[in-house]
């Protein structure tokens, strides 16, 4: 019953529901209310055979045309907009951590005053217990304090850090651990190492082209372009401040690593770039190719059949 006091109901005559009768010879629309009913797929059905026929409640039904939705893929330029950046650490599968030179006299002021702080009120040895995540300070081996972040705690004697300015990990006793200084926090300045990985180029390194690299750039200014986000962080392209050079190409060049080939149009001029370099490196048997190609679609070379 409806609040007006109507019944609602089904009418069923000789086996016919007339709800569906009527909807059927264009006499009656669905109305909404149906959807919670048994019948709504029956009346569904006669409703839209009633519109077909266009007589009745729907002589003047038009059919909404449905448009095609095609997807406009944007042409994307490839973006270089180079900063300027701090290379402090290279890791062993050639990722490495950079701080932004716009912050660095942030950064600098903040640690003398937080070396100043710590110099007037030294914490007492062993007060500090490290728990996985704590944000504290870590007592390098040069004897100063610096900001960290506990990885993992094997026990009193072996805690893992990483120093979250300047990305290099280290394992102390507790004993070399505080508390870090609310004034200090994250909040205050927040970490100022960032990762990423070289773009165009794979995984794989090798350690001669690691220790290439922490020779040519670690502790030194470049100027870096994020090309795209890949898993982990960003890959991106490094150049030397000076000569505006390409790092990862330089590697590519000496054979030091192979190119990861992208399809992305905005990248085919630079892929191109790299693949022209590796075939370079590769017909001077140069490191990597001492032996020639060395992957299976050339082991013909070797005198493999396929």
């Amino acid at each position: 019953m409806d609040k007006a006091g109507n019944f609602i109901g089904w009418l069923h005559t000789e086996g016919l529901n007339l709800s569906v009768a009527l909807v059927e010879h264009a006499l009656s629309k669905v109305h909404f209310t149906a959807e919670r009913s048994p019948y709504y797929k029956a009346l569904l059905a006669a409703e839209e055979a009633a519109k077909q026929k266009k007589e009745k409640v729907w002589s003047h039904y038009e059919e909404v045309p449905v448009e095609e939705v095609v997807p406009v893929l944007e042409e994307k330029e490839r973006t270089a907009n180079y900063k300027p950046v701090f290379v402090t650490e290279i890791t062993d599968d050639l990722h490495f951590y950079v701080q932004d030179v716009e912050t660095g006299a942030q950064l600098e002021k903040l640690m003398e005053n937080m070396r100043t702080e710590v110099g007037n009120h030294p914490p007492v040895e062993g007060s500090y217990a490290p728990r996985r995540g704590d944000f504290c300070i870590a007592k390098f081996v040069d004897g100063e304090w610096y900001r960290a972040r506990v990885e993992k705690v094997e026990s009193a004697a072996k805690v893992h850090i990483f120093y979250i300015d300047y990305g290099n990990k280290e394992t102390l006793p507790a004993t070399r651990l505080a508390a870090l200084p609310p004034a200090f926090s994250t909040r205050v300045l927040p970490a100022q190492a960032t990762e990423y990985k070289f773009a165009f180029i794979q995984d794989d390194a090798r350690a001669d082209a690691v220790d290439s690299v922490v020779r040519d750039i670690q502790n030194t200014q470049c100027l870096l372009n994020v090309e795209h986000v890949g898993p982990g962080c960003p890959h991106v392209t490094l150049q030397f401040a000076d000569s505006k050079s390409d790092v990862g190409l330089g590697l590519v060049k000496e054979g030091l690593v192979m190119v990861e080939v992208r399809k992305e149009k905005q990248f085919q001029k630079v892929i191109t770039e790299y693949l022209n370099a590796q075939e370079t490196a590769k017909s001077a048997r140069l490191n990597l190719w001492r032996y020639g190609d060395f992957r299976a679609d050339d082991a013909d070379e070797f005198g493999y059949s396929r």
